[in-house]
This record gives C-alpha cells, structure tokens and sequence, in this order.
C-alpha cells in the first residue's frame, strides 16, 4: 500500500541530501580522515532519522498526488536540459564539462595540464558520476557512458523535484490533488515582474535571447525555472533543503543542514544561515528553560559533527578556489538608488506589501523581506552571482506565504485577485524561458540542441564560449601546492 507521509518524507529528503556529501568524503579524502569523518557522519544521519521517526502530522501524500508530482518533474527537467536530451542553455557548457570530467577522472579529480584540482560545488553531480563510474565497466564507450550517466543524472534531478513538490504540499498542508498540483505549477511559474521591467526599465541589451532576468543590469533575483534552466545542480538541492528547514524546524538538524547546503551552493547556504539563526534565537528567547534548550537543541549531536566536524571540511575544500573573494563591490557603481527601489518593487515587494498584514507576525515571512531587501548590497564580484544565489531561499519562503493567502479562505477575494494578476504577469519570465528552448529547437529542427563547448577543463586556458573570457578560476585551485585541504586531507 502506497503511504508517503511526513516522516517518510523527511527520512528521503535527508538520505536525498546527504548522500554526495557522504561520497565526497569517501571519495576525496584520504583514509586518515575518512572513516572517522564516515562514522560521525551516519552517527548524524542515525540521530536525524530517530528524530525524524519521533515526529507526528496528520499529513500524507496521496499516490494519484505523488504520480502527478512525477509527470511535472519529468516534463520541467526535460525542458530545462537535463539529461543531454534538449535545449540547454549557456551555463550548460561549464555543467556538462564538470560532469564528464567527474566520469573520466580518477577522484579527486586533478588537471594534469592546468596543474590543479578541480574545485567547485559539484555535489549534485557525485550520485550519477559514481553511477556513471560503475556502468563504465559494461559500457566500452566514453561517449555512450557519458549518455548513460546523465539519465542518472536525469533520474536524480527528477526526484530531487518530486520532494520538492511534496514538501510544497505539507508547508500549505495541501492533501487534495488539485491543490497539490496548482501549487506545484504556481511554484514553477513564480516570479517578479520582470516583464516589466525589461519593457520600462531596461538600460542595455540582454546577454541572451528569450531570457528576462538581467533587465536590472548586475541585480538579478531570478525565478525558479530560471535557476533550474541554468544552475538547476545548485536549486534542486538548495530548494528542497530551504523547505526542509521550513516545515521541519527542527534546531537539532541544523548545523547538519547547513553544511549540505554549504556543500551544494555557498551562497545560497548564507542567506539559509539567516533564517536558522533567526529562527533558533526566536525559540530561545521564548522558552523558559533555556538550560536545557542549549543542551537538547543547540549542542545536539547532528549540530556539533555537522559545525564541528563537516563544516571545516567543506570550508578548507571552497576557500582553495582560485575565484575567491577580491572585494566588495559599490552596488550603486551599476545602479542608482531609484533604479535599486524599481527593482525591489518588481521582484518582490509588491508580493509581500499585498501579504504583509496577514503575515507581519511570522518569522520566517519578516526574514524573507528583510534578507530580499539587503541582499542587493552585499556584491562579492563583478556579475553578482551573491545577488543571483543568496535570493533563492527567502524567495522561495515567499512564495510559500503568498500561495498560502490564495487558498487562504479568510482573505479578502480583491487581494487575492492582485496577487494573481502579479503571478499571471511574473510568469512571463519562466515562459520565455519554457519558449527559448521550443523557438531554437523548431529553428534548427534538432531536439539535443546541447551546449557542451568546453568538454573538459583540464585546459591550461578554459576559454568561455561566445565571450572568449577565461573561466579558470571559476573550477581549480589557486595555490593547492600550499593549501591544507590538498596537503593534508586530500588522497
């Protein structure tokens, strides 16, 4: 009998989550390091899941609701390229590059001609290459191994957006069908108003056809198929551990939590931070025995292995990359402060000004404004990837509240009535981006319309397609020869 309910749900979500960094460590690491670090790490995962077993809700996952989820996640990974099948866009040039190297190189991976490692967040991709390396034994080819390994790939991201949209449909406790899936659709389509925004506001060219999101020049808060048509390897598990945390708010896990999110996207991991402490000071100051709080929720096991333990691991592994941190960039040498509160406005604002009297009480919705709202000034290198990256956690939080003052029966129906109008005209941005794929493959007459130009990195001079810029320092290390992780902790 078919029986998805909330503690199955979170069980999954944490093996789905915690199984590339497990390879990881086994993987990257030598010996030395590896087993005690493999022994904490499942002494964590054992605590969690206890935890997990512990918790009680009345929700549970229908199977016609679980097929359903899996027909959307199937149709939005294949239209956002995953899997070498379709269309991809740009950024699939560096994603299929690091995939295939992660087939073809023994682990860790090291350029012999660049004479560097390969440091990146390519966590998504550990479970499908490490499929990929075991069917490599049956398959005589690079070519169709390569193939093979990204239905893996395919298969993972699939799943991956199934609990995404389960964990959508216990934050607004949805057990209806129909419900579910709007939910899951709105999800899809959630966006600000760019449409808007490049039609009014627009300064100069867009980078890309078909493509809405950098209409505010170096500040981009992007829609979520945006981000699954071009960084999907960072918003699956980003997305999926932001709702996590939302629905499961459970302390003892965070510190747990926040070093997966920091092993798939540093910067998203910053702004998931935020809500953690935010929300961990909110329960602290409200209990009353604040001895025994510490103790259980703050020093609990999964806390200090993952802060610990796990977290300097990931930390000595991201600072050994070239890219870095140079400097803090002006935000108002690319914008103005009228342009700045144009772009607040369309992106979000106008969401939650609508929503804010029903919610200015909720932790979590105040969070997500106030970090939406700062985001833009904290600009860590010249394209704003912070701006792009940080944004995804506190945007998905809002569209949790504001799909929740749609189904909401005791708002007033004109507010619901804006709220859709602003929905219907976001959605524009993940419609282009749905189109792009659809124009190019009717122009071409091709389907597997891929953007594998760059191959591998294991270049001296990994040149950026179309640009011509030098993308090197994005994926090695600068100094490895003197860096701890590759001194010390590295096979």
């Amino acid at each position: 009998m078919f029986r998805f309910n909330t503690q199955t749900l979170f069980k999954v979500s944490y093996g789905y989550l915690a199984l590339p960094l497990f390879i990881f460590i086994c993987s990257w690491l030598n010996c030395f390091f590896a087993i005690p670090l493999v022994f904490l790490f499942l002494g964590a995962l054992y605590k969690i899941y206890q935890g997990c077993t512990a918790s009680s809700s009345n929700w549970e996952l229908r199977a016609k609701t679980f097929y359903g989820f899996g027909i959307l996640a199937v149709i939005w990974c294949f239209c956002a390229g995953i899997g070498y099948f379709y269309y991809q866009s740009f950024d699939y040039h560096f994603r299929n590059a690091v995939f295939r190297d992660l087939l073809t190189y023994e682990w860790p991976v090291f350029y012999d001609k660049a004479d560097t490692p390969l440091v990146y967040y390519m966590g998504f991709w550990l479970v499908p290459a490490a499929l990929g390396k075991l069917s490599a034994f049956l398959v005589n080819s690079a070519y169709w191994n390569f193939y093979i390994a990204n239905i893996f790939l395919f298969i993972y991201a699939v799943c991956g957006t199934i609990l995404i949209f389960a964990h959508l449909a216990l934050a607004l406790k949805s057990v209806s069908f129909k419900k579910s899936m709007a939910v899951a659709l709105f999800f899809i389509l959630f966006s600000g108003l760019d449409i808007i925004g490049i039609i009014f506001f627009r300064t100069q060219p867009q980078p890309f056809i078909f493509h809405l999101d950098w209409w505010a020049t170096f500040m981009q808060y992007s829609s979520f198929s945006t981000a699954m048509f071009w960084v999907f390897n960072q918003f699956i598990p980003i997305a999926l551990i932001t709702l996590l945390v939302f629905n499961e708010r459970k302390i003892q896990n965070f510190g747990f939590l926040i070093v997966l999110a920091l092993f798939f996207s540093p910067y998203p991991a910053a702004s998931l931070g935020i809500f953690m402490l935010a929300y961990a000071v909110q329960q602290f100051m409200q209990t009353q025995q604040k001895k025994e709080f510490i103790f259980t929720n703050i020093f609990s096991i999964p806390n200090i292995i993952g802060v610990f333990w796990l977290l300097p691991v990931c930390v000595l592994y991201f600072i050994t990359n070239s890219e870095g941190i140079d400097r803090l960039w002006y935000i108002f040498d690319q914008t103005s402060p009228w342009r700045l509160l144009i772009f607040l406005l369309l992106e979000f604002l106008l969401y939650a000004l609508i929503i804010a009297p029903a919610y200015r009480k909720h932790l979590f919705f105040v969070t997500s404004v106030i970090l939406l709202c700062l985001i833009p000034f904290l600009r860590l290198d010249q394209q704003n990837n912070f701006c792009m990256r940080a944004s995804l956690p506190p945007l998905i939080v809002l569209s949790i509240y504001v799909f929740r003052f749609i189904f909401e029966k005791e708002h007033k129906r004109w507010a619901k009535g804006l709220l859709v109008l602003l929905l219907i005209l976001g959605a524009a941005t993940p419609g282009f981006e749905f189109f792009r794929g659809i124009y190019f493959v009717q122009k071409h007459h091709q389907l597997d319309l891929v953007a594998d130009g760059i191959y591998t990195l294991n270049q001296k001079v990994v040149t950026m397609p179309v640009f011509g810029w030098s993308a090197n320092h994005q994926f090695t290390a600068k100094d490895y020869q003197t860096d701890i992780f590759w001194q010390y902790l590295a096979k």
